[in-house]
C-alpha cells in the first residue's frame, strides 16, 4: 500500500423501521414495464434497498426517513431507467450484509467495499467508486504515520473495511469498534478514542463540519459497489451495471460525481469501468499523471 496525496450481525438489532418509497418514473415504455416484471425481487416490481443513516457523502437519511447521497442518487437513477421503484430501509453496515444474506433486501445502497470476504456472503456490482482510507484525529494532533498510533485507541465501524484496515495495518493500535459513524465521530470528539479510520470521502465530509484533521491517507484496497443477494436475480445486477455504464456515456455519472466529490477519479475505477477514460480525459477529474 503506497501513500498518495489528496487531489491526485443481527438484523433485528440493526434494522430501523423507517421505510421510504421512491417512485421511479416507470412506464415510459413497454420495455421498461416488461423489465420491471421480469426481475426476481423480494417484492415484485420494487427494489427493496437497505441504506445507512449516516455515511456521507454516499448515504444520509433525514429525520423523515428520506435517504440521499451519491450511492442513493446512482441507484435512484438506475432504477428509474429500468422502470422500477425503490423502497429504502435504514440500518447499519452489518444490517445491510446480514439482511441480504437473510433475503430481506435485494440490494444495499451505501459505500460498501467489495472485499473478497464479503463476496463469499453477497454478490456485488462492478465498483462505482474508488477512493482512499483515512486515519483521522482531532485538529492539533501530531501523528503523520501509522506507527504514530501504536498504543493509541483507534476507532472503526464494526464489520467495515476500515476495521480490517486497523487489524492488518495498525497492529500496534488498540481497536475500538462502533456500530456506526455517528458513534465513531462522537467518541473522537469527546476523547473516547485518539483516532478513527474512515473512507476518504467520508473523512472529507466530516472535516468540513468538525474540528478534525486527516493524519494519514492511503490507497483503498477495493472499490465501493452495490451488494446484492447472493441467490438474487443475476439479471438485476447485470442491468444495474449496464445502466451505470450508460450514465457514464451520457454524462450523468460525472454530473453526480461532481456533486459529491472533488478528487480526481481513481485509476482503479477507470480500470473497472473503462468508459470513464473518455469522460475524464483532459479534465480536472483525470488521475494525476494521465
Amino acid at each position: 500500500m503506497n501513500t498518495i496525496s489528496r487531489r491526485s450481525l443481527l438484523i433485528g438489532a440493526a434494522a430501523t423501521t423507517l421505510l421510504f418509497p421512491l417512485t421511479a418514473c416507470g412506464g415510459d415504455s413497454e420495455a421498461a414495464g416488461t423489465a420491471a416484471a421480469s426481475y426476481e425481487l423480494v417484492r415484485s416490481g420494487v427494489i427493496t434497498a437497505a441504506t445507512q443513516a449516516e455515511q456521507p457523502p454516499f448515504a444520509v437519511t433525514d429525520a423523515s426517513g428520506r435517504p440521499s447521497g451519491f450511492a442513493v442518487d446512482l441507484m435512484n437513477e438506475a432504477a428509474e431507467r429500468l422502470g422500477l421503484k425503490v423502497e429504502y430501509r435504514t440500518t447499519n453496515l452489518q444490517g445491510i450484509l446480514a439482511g441480504l444474506s437473510a433475503g430481506q433486501y435485494d440490494i444495499g445502497v451505501a459505500g460498501v467495499g467489495a472485499t473478497p470476504e464479503r463476496k463469499k456472503q453477497v454478490a456485488f456490482t462492478t465498483p462505482y467508486y474508488w477512493g482512499f482510507t483515512d486515519v483521522v484525529t482531532l485538529k492539533g494532533g501530531k501523528q503523520t504515520t501509522l506507527p504514530d498510533f501504536d498504543g493509541e485507541r483507534v476507532g472503526a465501524v464494526s464489520g467495515s473495511v476500515q476495521e480490517t484496515f486497523v487489524t492488518r495495518e495498525m497492529r500496534g493500535a488498540k481497536l475500538v469498534k462502533f456500530k456506526d459513524q455517528t458513534a465513531l465521530i462522537t467518541q473522537l470528539l469527546s476523547g473516547g478514542v485518539e483516532a478513527v479510520v474512515l473512507g476518504g470521502a467520508d473523512a472529507d465530509e466530516y472535516a468540513k463540519k468538525q474540528p478534525i484533521r486527516i493524519a494519514v491517507e492511503l490507497d483503498s484496497l477495493q472499490g465501493s459497489a452495490f451488494p446484492l443477494r447472493k441467490d438474487g436475480d443475476p439479471k438485476l445486477r447485470e442491468d444495474l451495471d449496464a445502466q451505470i455504464d450508460a450514465m457514464i456515456d451520457d454524462g450523468t455519472y460525472i454530473k453526480l460525481y461532481k456533486k459529491y466529490f472533488h478528487d480526481p477519479i481513481a485509476r482503479d475505477l477507470i480500470r473497472e469501468r473503462p468508459k470513464l477514460a473518455r469522460q475524464v480525459m483532459n479534465t480536472d477529474l483525470a488521475p494525476a499523471g494521465s
